[in-house]
């Protein structure tokens, strides 16, 4: 009984120690491969190679200690093979094991290669030669591509399948599902040319026929917007690639436009534009070139004068109405509010309409 405890014992602190020492093992390495450039994939696959031959050893060295003969394990499975009257089961099973067990490792490792690749395609030293991110994302995807194929035919090597049976697989079912997926391979064929042409580059804000955001990924069937009102929409490539679209981000100047309302018995043809085009100069953010301009659209008459309050109009009153164009750096929109004020604040007696903003804000 007491041989019984003691082995009892032994094993519970070999199983408790080589999982602990594998694990630790496990952790460092991890920890060690996280401060690199290789994907979780990799990192993580790594970590359970680490880890799998402590629990071999474990599993040994228990069934050591539980048996005391170690050619206890070997009679038992003669015995096995034996009543099954198979004579290369051992082979066989160890054979399937194996290439499960590599299959997987290939997996998890050739995945995570690609990953990694895409990832120092994308922002590595390509990056820091101000390739275009286009063109980046292009090669990482093909370098992705390729190394999913390389994996494929690797693992059907490893299993002894011949390359004809998936290439004839692969031809009926491209045969089959042509039809089927027309609408996706017109996308897919979008998205190349899109990051071929570059009409516009990831990061940058563009306008298509009904939305305006920033491109933050040009996927392989649709592109990615950030609408200016904080929504992310997907768009089919085909619909941006034959749509218009406008590129916001390319324009380093933008021209704003606002409308002044006046009463005409208030408006000097030579001093109301004047006035107006001196506090417009004296705002920091408006362009110098191309110089701020405003002219009058029209006069008309209203039904209606202002009220000492302010808050309607009384009688029949003559108003003109004047335009003034300014220009400001392109994704400087507060710049239109800070002359509203300005302008409101010289004279309050105008009434001021945003024509153009200069942009979507």
């Amino acid at each position: 009984m007491t041989d019984v405890i003691v082995r009892i014992v032994l094993t519970v602190v070999i199983v408790l120690a080589e999982v602990g020492i594998g694990f630790f093992a496990r952790q460092l390495a991890v920890r060690r491969l996280k401060t690199t450039v290789l994907d979780t994939w990799v990192i993580q696959t790594i970590g359970i190679a680490i880890l799998v031959p402590f629990i071999l050893i474990a599993i040994v060295l228990v069934l050591f200690f539980i048996t005391m003969n170690s050619d206890f394990l070997v009679i038992l499975w003669q015995g096995i093979t034996s009543s099954l009257q198979i004579k290369d089961v051992r082979g066989a099973v160890l054979a399937i094991v194996g290439n499960i067990t590599l299959t997987l490792l290939i997996i998890g490792l050739g995945v995570g290669t690609g990953r990694t690749v895409m990832r120092m395609v994308i922002g590595g030293r390509l990056a820091e030669h101000r390739l275009d991110i286009n063109i980046r994302t292009l090669l990482a995807r093909i370098m992705y591509g390729i190394t999913l194929t390389v994996i494929v035919f690797w693992i059907l090597s490893l299993w002894q399948v011949s390359i004809a049976v998936p290439v004839t697989v692969i031809s009926a079912l491209t045969v089959a599902f042509t039809f089927s997926i027309q609408d996706i391979l017109k996308n897919l064929v979008a998205g190349l040319y899109i990051l071929v042409e570059r009409p516009f580059h990831i990061g940058d804000q563009i306008t298509t026929a009904n939305y305006t955001g920033q491109v933050e990924n040009v996927q392989l069937r649709a592109t990615r917007l950030r609408l200016v009102s904080g929504e992310e929409v997907s768009i089919p490539n085909a619909l941006v690639f034959g749509g218009i679209v406008v590129n916001n981000t390319e324009y380093e100047q933008r021209r704003a436009t606002i409308a002044l309302i006046m009463l005409q018995d208030a408006f000097q043809q030579d001093e109301t534009p004047a006035q107006v085009l001196k506090v417009v100069k004296e705002m920091e953010n408006v362009l110098v070139k191309p110089a701020p301009t405003i002219a009058v659209s029209r006069f008309a008459g209203i039904t209606g004068a202002f009220t000492e309050s302010g808050t309607g109009y009384t009688g029949t009153e003559k108003t003109v109405f004047l335009i003034l164009r300014f220009w400001m750096p392109g994704g400087r929109y507060q710049t239109v509010t800070e002359v509203m004020c300005a302008l409101h604040s010289a004279l309050p007696e105008v009434d001021l309409v945003v024509e153009s903003s200069g942009g979507d804000v």
